[in-house]
């Protein structure tokens, strides 16, 4: 039970503090922005 909790707070904190982080540096880079154009699938 101790382990099930442990990975809950680890997720959550990955979820509020690290993944917010991370869409905002992509949204910013230009080079990610390059690879989703060049990869989308063209409608």
């Amino acid at each position: 039970m101790s382990v099930l909790a442990i990975f809950s707070v680890l997720f959550a904190g990955y979820a509020l503090l690290i993944y917010p982080i991370e869409k905002i540096s992509e949204k910013t880079n230009p080079e990610v922005k390059k690879m989703q154009l060049k990869y989308s699938p063209q409608s």
